[in-house]
């Protein structure tokens, strides 16, 4: 089974294999270091103590973590620490990776108490793209992206939301695409897979990173019992404080008539993201589910060998099938059939592929939104640019992860039938 993506391209950089084995997907370089590392002894576990402590340089030796970070990120090492054998780039990944987030996280907190207003900000009405990983949801963002009157976040402003001091150069872009930089060279085939800029419009799940309470983490690595434990918590928290970062965004960048934000992990939580945006708005994006779960199997695999050579692909195939993806769509389903006439819209994955301006044009019918010539002129521009761009061919086939596409089309009998897909 190949992704190739929307409009077809015209060349491809280069394919992306069926995940095998998490040391087969590394550069040789990176292998190599790997394989060294699994020589030196002491592989202790990150500690949150210190990772709060290392984050404290730099002036913010004077804050503490929210409570509710604090506990997140204790329970994330703990579940980290159980089941996870780190390589040994993944080890020194993992840990500046999570210095790198505590330390935002006491920059958000010091901004939010210093910036007199900030609670009061006035976000834009809130369009919510919601679905599953890998159901086109990326791509629709990015052509809705291109409407002036559209709010998104770029990933350099969810990466970091807090602007230098006064008179100091402002290197969040640079910074992020050191980082990224970095990632292409140890995993050049994930990065391929959902490829990302530090100015392109990207999903808010760096905000609720921020906060060490979201399901990317169980992307990264195999958390089971910190996935458990999350969605146990009273999801207000998460949402509460990813209210406060998009005001704080939005004071510093006051832009939009209304804002356009995805996540897929927010149909997860659906329930609470309906609460704390009563007037949001929603696209939900939908894709033959064996197609989807095969790319998101890839997805995870590939997402967890950055960090360590332990990677069961049948594992990964089980462990979805059996994870709350599948209830969450379940649930959302229930949801969305409760929303009121001109809350929500459906969309189809091939009507997304076949005619993006088309599909842009009813979204904005039924949300009840104007679509301006110059806007359609952009979205239009974007698509066409798509088909020059070239593509890596994302190989991914069920059997690969254990699973087969009569087992998910049957699981999914009645949600492929209601969608005709």
């Amino acid at each position: 089974m190949g992704d190739t993506g929307y409009p077809r391209a015209m060349a491809r950089s280069f394919d992306i294999p069926q995940f095998v084995d998490a040391a087969s997907s590394h550069p040789l370089p990176i292998r190599a270091l790997n394989r060294l590392g699994g020589l030196i002894p002491g592989n202790r576990p990150l500690s949150a103590e210190a990772i709060w402590s290392a984050a404290r340089t730099h002036s913010l030796g004077d804050l503490e973590p929210t409570p509710e970070a604090a506990d997140a990120l204790e329970v994330l090492l703990d579940s980290l620490a159980a089941n996870v054998r780190m390589s040994l780039v993944g080890r020194f990944s993992a840990r500046d990776d999570t210095i790198r987030l505590a330390r935002t996280h006491l920059r958000i907190q010091r901004a939010l108490r210093d910036t007199a207003g900030v609670d009061s900000v006035e976000l834009p009405r809130s369009i919510f793209i919601v679905g599953w990983p890998r159901t086109g949801s990326t791509f629709l963002h990015q052509l809705l992206a291109c409407d002036p009157a559209s709010r998104t976040i770029p990933y350099w402003e969810s990466f970091d939301p807090v602007p230098p001091e006064r008179g100091k150069p402002d290197r969040r872009v640079a910074k992020l695409e050191e980082m990224l930089g970095f990632l292409e060279r140890i995993e050049p085939r994930y990065h391929a897979i959902h490829p990302m800029t530090a100015a392109a419009t990207e999903e808010c799940v760096a905000l609720f990173m921020n906060e060490f309470r979201t399901l990317q983490f169980d992307f990264q690595y195999r958390v089971p019992e910190y996935a458990r434990w999350l969605i146990g918590q009273d999801q207000g928290v998460a949402y509460d404080l990813y209210r406060r970062q998009l005001q704080l965004i939005q004071w510093h960048r006051p832009v939009g008539e209304w804002q356009v934000l995805k996540d897929p992990t927010h149909l997860v939580h659906l329930e609470t993201l309906i609460e704390r945006f009563p007037e949001a708005r929603f696209v939900f994006t939908h894709r033959d589910p064996a197609f989807s779960i095969s790319s998101l199997c890839s997805l995870v695999s590939y997402t967890r060998a950055l960090f360590t050579d332990d990677v069961d692909p049948v594992a990964v195939g089980a462990e979805i099938m059996s994870g709350y993806w599948p209830s969450a769509l379940e649930k959302g389903r229930k949801l969305r059939a409760s929303l009121a006439d001109g809350r929500a819209v459906d969309i189809r994955h091939p009507d997304l592929a076949r005619d993006p301006i088309a599909t842009a044009e009813a979204i904005y019918a039924a949300l009840g939104l104007t679509l301006t010539e110059e806007a359609r002129g952009a979205m239009r521009d974007f698509a066409r640019g798509q088909t020059m761009e070239q593509k890596a061919r994302h190989t991914h086939d069920l059997e690969g992860f254990g699973l087969t596409r009569a087992e998910v089309r049957d699981r999914f009998a009645g949600y492929c039938e209601d969608l005709e897909l």
